[in-house]
């Protein structure tokens, strides 16, 4: 039996056939909401959902952002 770990991987790894049913299943949930909610609606929730996935899943939040800001916008001294 596959572990969760070895399942997620196989879902994520493009060209599996895992990540073709799971491709096929989040287009189904856009398609859904986008028919019954609506364009900017949809927007929100995927926005929200990135948000919510960040907030779980970055344990150090502070210097992810500082690295991310500093990966748009380098500071003058490095330059």
């Amino acid at each position: 039996m596959k572990s969760l770990n070895e399942i997620v991987h196989e879902m994520t790894t493009w060209g599996t056939p895992a990540c073709g049913i799971f491709c096929g299943i989040v287009g189904a949930i856009v398609a859904v909401l986008l028919l019954t909610i609506g364009f900017w609606k949809t927007v929100l929730v995927a926005l929200l959902c990135a948000v919510g996935a960040f907030i779980g899943g970055v344990k150090d939040k502070s210097a992810f952002l500082k690295d991310a800001v500093n990966k748009l916008f380098p500071p003058k001294d490095s330059l």
